[in-house]
Parts: structure tokens; C-alpha cells; sequence
């Protein structure tokens, strides 16, 4: 007996182990920068999808200050546009009296916007591009990538600006049937239509390239071939046991690419071939406000801010979840 009680007393505690996503979930937690930039994006996000609500935002579309009589216009007028911040509107009003911070707020829904759609589609073509790729090799994978090479051969800030002025050209000359709905469809998204196609023409090919090394690392591992030994398909294979080991890495990915995308669509609006106006959006906000710099300097301050913030935000979340999921880390907390 008084072995098994010293035996007992000297007994080491078993650690209990954790699974992979709840270790990177861990080692996420462990990153504060990471963490607080997840919640000024949840913010953010709640930002975007209740601005209309009145305790948030002027109601798009009654952001500019009302004159109060025909007669007091020039007064008013001088007064209200390009009022400076107040207690009433606390980043001032812009040359049309609209409400800045209004249309800051408002302008995160466009930015977000573009911002996801855009990850998502590249997401998708470079996930199915890539794992076709990967997975079929041989001469499949060889002229899948040169394609990929060829098209990289394009400038893509470039081709996106000239889709986006081809865009422009035929939504002033107008159109019918299956043109005319488009073009209508782009005018009641506010111009976003033909930016989400024009963002996402090229930007899969570096998903594309990621998806396809992920699968090449894969597809010869043990638990591959065991599937194949059991008589598993090709489709079994590839979405049963390839898409969920190369997800991971592929949405940290994404995740990295969200400022890029950010800053086309504010840059595309700052030269005028993004949304179309009076939509806000920080680029069109900040493109207004330069050129009145010296006047106005506060009209640049919240677009500006806007645009700074959440861009680090997506930097510095992508930036933990690529540590979170790096196996080298995993189990170090």
C-alpha cells in the first residue's frame, strides 16, 4: 500500500492535448494586435450593415444639410458647405453640406464590400484551378500553369483599369437585353457591379499557385494513398481529403490580399473609374478633399483614417492567422 501511495503522489499529470484548430485558435488569442484588429473588423462590420439605422448614420441620401428658406441660401450655404467639424457634425460637412462622417461610415459598406467579394471569387477559381492542377499533374498541370503564366504576363492594375473604362463607356451608351440588365443591375449596386468582375478577372492566379503547391505537398502522403487503396474517387479524394488540409493556409492567404483590394477600389475611385457618385467611398471622399487640401484639411481626415485603419486591421489579423495555423508553432503555447 504505501508504494502505490508513493507511487500516486509521484505520478506526472497527463498534458491534455489539443486539436489543430483549437491550438492555432490559441495561438491566435496569444496575439493581441491580431485580436484587437479582429474586433475593430467585426466593428467595422457592424458599422456597414447598420448604417442606415439613425443612431448610427444620416440616412443615405438626407446627409445634406437641409436650407432653411429660399431667401437665406447664400448665407446658409456659406455657412453649412464646407462647414468645419462641430458638435452638430463632428468631422464638418463637405462642398455639398454633406455630412462627413456620414459618408465615412456609409463608405466602409463599399469597401468592405468589394473587399470580400473580391477574396471570395478569388478564392473559389484559384481553390478549383489550383486543386485541378495539382491533383491531375502531368501534361493536365502543364498547360493549366502556363496559362496562369501567360496571363501573369498582363499588368493587373492596368488590365483593371481598362476594363473599368470599358465598363464606364458602355453604362453611358446604354444597351438592351442581356447588356441592359447588367448595366442596370451595376447602376442600382452604385457602380459596384462592374468593379467586383473588373477586381476579380486576374486576382485568382496567386490563389491559383497557392492551392496547387498546397496539393503537390499533399497528394503523395500516406493518408492519399490509403484512400486510393480503399477504392476512393477523385472526388472523394479531393474534396474529402485535400480541400480541408489546404483550406487553411488559402483563406490566411485571402486574408493577407484583403488590404490590396481595399486600396484598388478606394484608388479606382479616387480616379474615378470605381463607384459611381454620389455612393461614398473613401477613395471618391478623399479624392474630393485633396483638392481643397489647403482650405479644408479636415474633409481628408476621415476617409483617410478609414482607410489606414482598416487596411492594418486585415494586415494584422492575416498576419496572426498565418502564425496561428504555421505548424512550427503549433503546441508552443
Amino acid at each position: 500500500m504505501a508504494v502505490a501511495e508513493a507511487t500516486r503522489e509521484l505520478a506526472i499529470p497527463v498534458r491534455t492535448e489539443r486539436g489543430p484548430l483549437a491550438d492555432a485558435f490559441q495561438q491566435l488569442l496569444a496575439n493581441k494586435m491580431a485580436v484587437a484588429s479582429g474586433v475593430f473588423i467585426i466593428f467595422l462590420l457592424f458599422i456597414a450593415i447598420f448604417a442606415d439605422n439613425a443612431l448610427i448614420a444620416v440616412p443615405l441620401g438626407r446627409e445634406v444639410v437641409p436650407l432653411l428658406a429660399p431667401e437665406a441660401f447664400d448665407q446658409v450655404h456659406f455657412r453649412l458647405n464646407n462647414a468645419a467639424p462641430s458638435r452638430q457634425y463632428l468631422l464638418g460637412n463637405d462642398y455639398l453640406g454633406r455630412d462627413m462622417l456620414s459618408r465615412t461610415l456609409y463608405g466602409a459598406r463599399v469597401s468592405l464590400a468589394v473587399a470580400f467579394s473580391a477574396a471570395t471569387v478569388s478564392l473559389l477559381i484559384g481553390l478549383v484551378y489550383g486543386l485541378a492542377s495539382g491533383y491531375f499533374g502531368g501534361r493536365v498541370d502543364d498547360i493549366m500553369m502556363r496559362v496562369v503564366d501567360f496571363l501573369y504576363g498582363f499588368p493587373i492594375l492596368i488590365f483593371v483599369i481598362l476594363l473599368q473604362v470599358y465598363f464606364k463607356a458602355i453604362s453611358r451608351r446604354g444597351g438592351t437585353g442581356l447588356v441592359g440588365t447588367v448595366i442596370s443591375l451595376n447602376e442600382a449596386m452604385g457602380g459596384m457591379f462592374f468593379l467586383f468582375v473588373a477586381l476579380g478577372a486576374l486576382n485568382w492566379l496567386q490563389m491559383a499557385r497557392i492551392a496547387r503547391g498546397q496539393v503537390l505537398s499533399y497528394k503523395e502522403k500516406e493518408f492519399i494513398e490509403a484512400a486510393r487503396m480503399v477504392g476512393a474517387g477523385d472526388m472523394r479524394i479531393i474534396f474529402r481529403h485535400l480541400l480541408p488540409n489546404i483550406l487553411g493556409p488559402c483563406i490566411v492567404a485571402e486574408t493577407l490580399a484583403i488590404p490590396t483590394y481595399i486600396f484598388w477600389e478606394a484608388f479606382l475611385s479616387f480616379l474615378g473609374l470605381g463607384v459611381e457618385p454620389p455612393t461614398p467611398s473613401w477613395g471618391i471622399m478623399i479624392s474630393d478633399a485633396y483638392q481643397a487640401l489647403r482650405s479644408y484639411p479636415y474633409q481628408l481626415v476621415g476617409p483617410s483614417v478609414a482607410l489606414t485603419l482598416t487596411t492594418l486591421a486585415f494586415n494584422f489579423l492575416g498576419d496572426g492567422l498565418r502564425d496561428a495555423f504555421d505548424p512550427r508553432l503549433r503546441g508552443t503555447m
